[in-house]
């Protein structure tokens, strides 16, 4: 899955400077311009000098290294008082104890478990039913009345953030509470920051069957892709034109971001088309009647430039929000790949996701620190897993021999204080349980898992192995014996699912 993006709408250059020796050049010209005032030129020596220019390392503003920085007393020598640079650098570079190097977030291998766990709700509830991007608006009263002097609102980066959190709460509230398209099954957000510096949000959502959209009048229902009248509704028609209109671009504007090869990357401007269509290539085409132009700024522009939007959403928000209608299965790989896709990402929410472990008799994870090897496997195993934990559920609990081990987390919830499942009180009917990707490769591991979708009220893995009383050597041997591996399903099965992933 492809996650390394080439920068673009990005003004910033980078250098690096390298001297004559290979060094980096003894003096450097560092200016700073306090607002309001002349700039004022600090050596790089100054201990505010890193943090100015660092800010990501020192997120907080503290100071670094100065020259007059001291040892601490258990390192002081009468000839060394001070700390040098060096020492200062090595200092916070040096790794410690506790410090992992395995980062909790962007990671490729975290954006393929997000992209997962999201692909194990289209397994339970069906492929999603809207995808709206919702885009900060930096005009929002919220951000100006919070201004201060001169500032603007690329200046306050910190209100921006709280102000698009809070739209966004309340965007949610009305999506999934309120339900203005629906009742909502499922939701899936990822927050973004733009190459421009706004945020933005992705969302995915699932409906029920009662509120699913399945015709045209249901599409125009809830999606416009048309200028709204000025003279009927001249709010509307504002924010439209403001934050719905794409471009210009094409030969209007060869300039435009949008542009690739000559071409709008967006396949702006569409068609005009009387009525909408359905299904066509996994997304409808929407009805863009052909209409006098309307001035926006120096432009003329008409239905073709539209954004699809919903005209509720957009009269309450005033701000970008692109309203789209999954017609078909086709798009769903497309679009939780793109919500998964990472880099940028600030932020992951998916609706309760489950791990369940798939792993072979002994051979389950194990978390250890180097030289505590022996002791990490005693623990192992006295512990239980997921795995183990539901063997022991179906021997004493009868009423969850009917349940197989993927649907568990639905009626039972994992207590990892003491290893065990126990029945859930509520809230169980939106929470998914995952078995991970197993490859081909890891043979036994694989079939493990595939009797594992299929077989419920395992109370061990020779139970599972025990097909119409005979006990099979290899879970691969199982699964032939349940008739799973006749023909080449397996493998297009396998093939379909590397791909994918």
């Amino acid at each position: 899955m492809r996650r390394y993006n080439a920068p673009t709408l990005c003004t910033e250059v980078a250098a690096i400077f390298v001297g004559d020796n290979g060094e980096p050049p003894a003096n450097r010209d560092i200016c700073v311009y306090p607002v309001g005032d002349t700039f004022q030129s600090i050596s790089p020596l100054n201990q505010y000098c890193d943090p100015m220019t660092y800010p990501l390392l020192f997120p907080r503003g503290e100071c670094s290294w100065n020259t007059g920085m001291e040892h601490v007393e258990e390192r002081r020598t009468a000839k060394h008082t001070r700390v040098t640079q060096l020492q200062y650098y090595a200092y916070r570079l040096s790794q410690r104890n506790g410090f992992s190097i395995l980062h909790n977030s962007g990671s490729p291998r975290h954006m393929q478990q997000n992209y997962k766990n999201a692909m194990a709700m289209v397994r339970k509830f069906g492929k999603p039913d809207l995808f709206l991007t919702f885009t900060c608006n930096t005009s929002w009263s919220e951000i100006l009345n919070s201004m201060e002097g001169v500032q603007r609102p690329e200046d306050r980066p910190d209100i921006i953030v709280r102000v698009f959190n809070l739209k966004l709460k309340e965007l949610l509230e009305d999506i999934c509470k309120h339900g203005i398209f629906g009742t909502v099954l499922t939701y899936i957000y990822v927050i973004e920051f733009q190459k421009r510096g706004l945020k933005h949000a992705h969302i995915l959502l699932t409906l029920d069957s009662e509120s699913k959209i399945r015709t045209k009048d249901d599409i125009d229902k809830f999606v416009s892709a048309e200028l709204p009248d000025p003279c009927t509704d001249l709010r509307l028609f504002q924010i439209v034109t403001k934050c719905m209109v794409h471009g210009p671009c094409g030969t209007i504007n060869i300039n435009s971001p949008c542009m690739r090869d000559g071409q709008c990357c967006k396949s702006f401007p569409k068609q005009f088309k009387d009525d909408t269509e359905e299904k066509v290539n996994g997304y409808p085409i929407y009805c863009r009647r052909t209409t006098v132009p309307d001035q926006v700024g120096k432009y003329s522009m008409d239905n073709r430039w539209v954004v699809p939007y919903n005209p509720w959403l957009l009269k309450k928000f005033n701000a970008h929000i692109n309203v789209e209608v999954c017609a078909s299965v086709k798009s769903v790989k497309y679009l939780y790949k793109y919500v998964c896709k990472g880099h940028v990402a600030a932020l992951v929410k998916i609706q309760k996701e489950v791990r369940l472990a798939v792993h072979l008799p002994q051979q389950q994870p194990i978390v250890y620190q180097d030289g505590q090897e022996a002791q990490a496997i005693e623990r192992a195993a006295l512990r239980k897993t997921t795995l183990t934990s539901w063997f022991e559920l179906n021997k004493n609990d009868p009423s969850a021999h009917n349940i197989s081990y993927s649907d568990i987390p639905q009626y039972y919830v994992f207590d990892k204080s003491t290893a065990n499942w126990k029945k859930r009180q509520r809230g169980g009917q939106n929470v998914i349980g995952r078995l991970p990707v197993v490859s081909i490769l890891d043979t036994e591991r694989y079939y493990l898992r595939m009797l594992l979708l299929r077989k419920s009220g395992a109370i061990s893995f020779d139970d599972i192995l025990t097909v119409n009383g005979l006990r099979c050597i290899t879970f691969q041997q199982a699964c032939q014996e349940y008739g799973l591996l006749r023909g080449d399903q397996q493998w297009h099965d396998a093939l379909n699912e590397d791909a994918q992933f």
